[in-house]
């Protein structure tokens, strides 16, 4: 080769060495912007992409028994349900609301107490609606449902008819019952994310709009709650059209209130135990004796012992300390090549993240390769 092509030459690959990092560093930055693409559009649907495509139907969520009904640890004024208020409860992944409706000082005002309004009045139902309601304008990826509690409650239908207009959450209400039960990603992408059972059939019928779904028609609720001691049961054993399994999972107990005795006043002791791992007993035993899924287990003291991680398990999602021997509950011997239906996230398929990241490295290896060999 002469010395005017060797030159050429020479100039050829000094002007590949100056573009090729050049290259490498558009490919990476390439692969980070799509990275970041991808992982914007991923959807979350109650704070997992697993749930998005399961039916309604098919998910369990921890509700609270008497979500409203608040007192203290160390020096109550009432007995009540739970240490924390519902804002807190939804923030901490709480899903399904128990709101003992009753008439308030009028026949137009709903107040929500238990187990009437002498022990705990949790105030209205209008400004109890209000706090959901701003929760759900700011996390509209999560679905959230309310049972009105009270068969053959005093409460005025129509006030509360009202009490949801005026608060504006029914904006969110599902109308009516499917007779299949949508995906959480289509009730999020339709903004229906809100499901209101009502158990006293005139409270359900005044709703026009149909978003007051009978209870009885539609909720499967098993026997409870239970005095400390007692075994849990899952009975009935007669259900009918019913599609939502509702496990009331609390210990009560008889106790006098202000010379009144009532049979259903909260017992907030062992509660390490009642929502450990009893609460994962009462679940497994239940679904096996019945045809329908879990979909809520309703709790005392929710932030007492811990309800996330058996719910969890019963989602089939990882958790902390996820693994084989820890999927099955303590009152089963754990069986270490028995598969974990939870999937650790080591064991999940490759995102489209992840393939980008690897087809990145792949091309600036080779890359790298080709801009050594031409420096040669």
């Amino acid at each position: 080769m002469s010395s005017t092509g060797q030159m050429h030459a020479q100039r050829g690959i000094w002007t590949l060495s100056a573009t090729v990092p050049t290259m490498i560093m558009a490919i990476f930055l390439t692969i980070l912007q799509l990275s970041a693409v991808v992982g914007a559009d991923k959807k979350l649907c109650n704070q997992h992409e697993e749930l998005c495509s399961r039916p309604y139907n098919d998910v369990t969520f921890v509700s609270t028994h008497a979500s409203f009904a608040l007192t203290s640890q160390t020096r109550p004024k009432a007995p009540g349900t739970q240490y924390k208020g519902i804002a807190d409860q939804l923030k901490d992944g709480v899903r399904g609301l128990h709101l003992n409706i009753m008439q308030g000082s009028s026949a137009t005002e709903v107040s929500l107490c238990y187990p009437d309004c002498t022990v705990n009045d949790g105030g209205n139902l209008l400004d109890t609606l209000k706090v959901v309601k701003e929760w759900m304008d700011s996390n509209k990826n999560d679905v959230v449902t309310i049972f009105l509690e009270g068969l053959g409650t005093d409460a005025s239908p129509s006030a509360v008819v009202k009490a949801f207009t005026d608060s504006g959450l029914d904006k969110y209400a599902l109308k009516g019952a499917p007779k299949t039960w949508p995906t959480l990603k289509s009730m999020i992408d339709d903004e229906t994310t809100l499901v209101v059972f009502a158990e006293d059939s005139n409270i359900a019928a005044a709703n026009s709009k149909g978003y007051f779904i009978p209870y009885g028609d539609t909720v499967l609720k098993l026997e409870g709650p239970f005095n400390y001691g007692d075994e849990w049961t899952c009975g009935p054993w007669n259900r009918t059209t019913q599609s939502i399994m509702l496990i009331p999972h609390f210990i009560v107990q008889t106790a006098s209130y202000n010379g009144v005795t009532y049979n259903n006043m909260p017992y907030p002791f062992n509660l390490g135990t009642t929502n450990g791992y009893q609460y994962e007993f009462h679940a497994v035993t239940c679904r096996g004796g019945q045809s329908i899924w879990i979909n809520f287990m309703e709790v005392d003291f929710y932030d007492q012992g811990d309800v996330m991680t058996p719910t969890l398990k019963l989602n089939s999602l990882p958790y902390k300390d996820d693994s084989p021997e820890n999927f099955y509950p303590k009152f089963f011997d754990a069986d270490p090549e028995a598969p974990n239906v939870s999937a650790s996230a080591s064991l999940l398929p490759l995102s489209a993240v992840h393939i980008l990241v690897l087809v990145g490295c792949l091309c600036m290896t080779t890359l790298s390769f080709v801009f050594d060999m031409l420096r040669l």
